[in-house]
């Protein structure tokens, strides 16, 4: 059948692309190195040296007191693999275009039979890979390191985790969006993949930001997903009834992927019709 052949096709550039992306990060091993180090010393040992300073007898008690769990080190551990997660969508999907941009490859790219939009999959199918090994060092680390503990049932979370990178891919849909349209996106890119993180409780328990801003939080699938990670792993309070959050997940999964996909849809066409993506 023609259609399944198109798929079939455009299945094998995606995977192309994806190996391509793989083999030019295993070329810069320090690059390797950082994407486990720089989560470390920017945010894992600030935030475990501040919370050291408050604990009491040993315990985390305001952690204890808002999340369930005085387990400071496994609670930001955990937030670590989402957060990697939500910069797989900012900086290895949405911000690779630029990268193509600055080396005068974007256009090119786009010209070749391939679907673009195979082109945010297949740096998608890099980067979850990318960023599920470093996820995987950091947990060692957090383990037999900082002395964090999680209990068994972290692997019921795993569907969690693969929802949120589905929807991930979508977020990742709306940003390149974004960075086809700035001329200098860095900025942008960098910005809201910071608050993204922060906003999805990475770094704290969501119940601590303000009324207004936890509702923004509970517009995102990350925050579902970290939720019921912590909660399978930790023990911690959920945010909401655990089958409410699956429900929730599901569908904003399906939601961004959805929007994501016809954003970018739209934006390609614009810059098809105004013929501005050589103007990159």
């Amino acid at each position: 059948m023609p259609g399944r052949s198109a798929l079939k096709a455009e299945a094998r550039a995606a995977l192309a692309i994806a190996r391509k992306e793989l083999r030019i990060a295993v070329r810069y091993p320090l690059n390797a190195v950082n994407e486990v180090l720089q989560p470390l010393y920017q945010f894992l040992l600030p935030s475990l040296l501040l919370g050291a300073t408050f604990l009491v007898g040993g315990r985390a008690i305001g952690l204890e007191a808002s999340a369930g769990t005085s387990d400071l080190a496994g609670f930001l551990f955990l937030g670590m693999i989402v957060g990697g997660l939500v910069g797989t969508a900012f900086w290895e999907i949405a911000f690779s275009f630029k990268r193509e941009m600055d080396a005068g490859t974007l256009e090119p790219a786009w010209l070749t039979p391939t679907s673009p939009e195979t082109l945010v999959i297949g740096r998608a199918i890099s980067g979850l890979v990318i960023s599920g090994a470093a996820s995987l060092v950091l947990l060692g680390i957090g383990l037999f390191v900082f002395g964090a503990s999680f209990s068994p049932g972290i692997w019921l979370a795993l569907p969690a985790l693969l929802l949120a990178a589905a929807s991930m891919i979508g977020i990742g849909y709306l940003v390149a969006s974004m960075v086809l349209l700035l001329r200098e996106p860095s900025f942008f890119v960098d910005a809201t993949n910071f608050l993204f993180a922060i906003v999805s409780g990475v770094m704290f328990p969501v119940v601590v930001l303000p009324v207004a801003v936890r509702w923004v939080a509970y517009l995102l699938p990350t925050t579902y997903a970290l939720d019921l990670l912590r909660v399978h792993a930790l023990g911690t309070r959920p945010l909401l009834s655990p089958a409410l959050e699956w429900i929730l997940l599901v569908l904003l999964a399906l939601g961004t992927l959805l929007l994501g996909r016809w954003v970018f849809g739209r934006t390609e066409h614009r810059m098809r019709v105004k013929g501005t993506l050589g103007q990159h």
